[in-house]
Parts: C-alpha cells; sequence; structure tokens
C-alpha cells in the first residue's frame, strides 16, 4: 500500500512516521520514489502506537521491544526449519534426536520448572 493509505490505515500523522522509518521501526519498501507498507507494517505501527500511547514507552524503550521481537520472529523462523529439517529424517533419527532433546532439557532444568518460576 501506498503512504496515504498506510497513514490512514495505521492512523498515524505524517511526520510520526518519517520520525519511526529514521529510527528504524518501519523499513517500507522503496519502488522508485515511492514507499510501499504491507499489512504487517500497518501492525507494528499500531504496536508502536500502543506501546508509546497507552503503556508509556519511552522512545529508547520502543527500540528495544522492538529489537527483541524481531529476535523472538527471527527465532521462531529458524526453530521451523529445524523442525523441517529433523521432519525429514528417518524416524528412528528423529527419534534420537527427540530423546536428544529431552535430555538436554532436563539438565538444563532438572526440577522441571520454567524460566522465572521459583
Amino acid at each position: 500500500m501506498e503512504r496515504h493509505e498506510f497513514l490512514l490505515h495505521a492512523r498515524l500523522e505524517s511526520d510520526a512516521l518519517d520520525d519511526w522509518i529514521e529510527a528504524g521501526w518501519l523499513l517500507p519498501r522503496r519502488e522508485t520514489e515511492a514507499q510501499r507498507f504491507a499489512e504487517i507494517d500497518v501492525a507494528r505501527a499500531k504496536l508502536i502506537r500502543d506501546l508509546q500511547q497507552n503503556c508509556g514507552v519511552n522512545e529508547e524503550g520502543v527500540g528495544v521491544i522492538l529489537d527483541l521481537l524481531d529476535q523472538v520472529h527471527g527465532l521462531r523462523r529458524v526453530l521451523r526449519n529445524v523442525l523441517s529439517a529433523v521432519n525429514a529424517q528417518p524416524e528412528e533419527l528423529r527419534q534420537t534426536i527427540v530423546a536428544q532433546i529431552s535430555m538436554l532439557t532436563l539438565q538444563l532444568d532438572p526440577e522441571g520448572k520454567h524460566d522465572g518460576e521459583h
């Protein structure tokens, strides 16, 4: 979608959009001189607005939160690829991998608690 349409969908002022692009929070595609936005950009803009207006997160905090979210999404992508690779293996090897993961999980967390639980 073009800039004007994006601003309407994201309920965002043009100056704020420019600031967010400059900060690297939104990365529109460039087609010649025009900026193009996707639906994911609208969702990200709404998240940024909510963080700032509803949660009181400052600019530095927004940058940290977006960076962490991007890392989580990247890790999820890697895990999907690992799962696909494991699923492509013969059954015996898949069982060996699952057993190894279970053993490593128990070594890291012998009491079966999740991070942050005591």
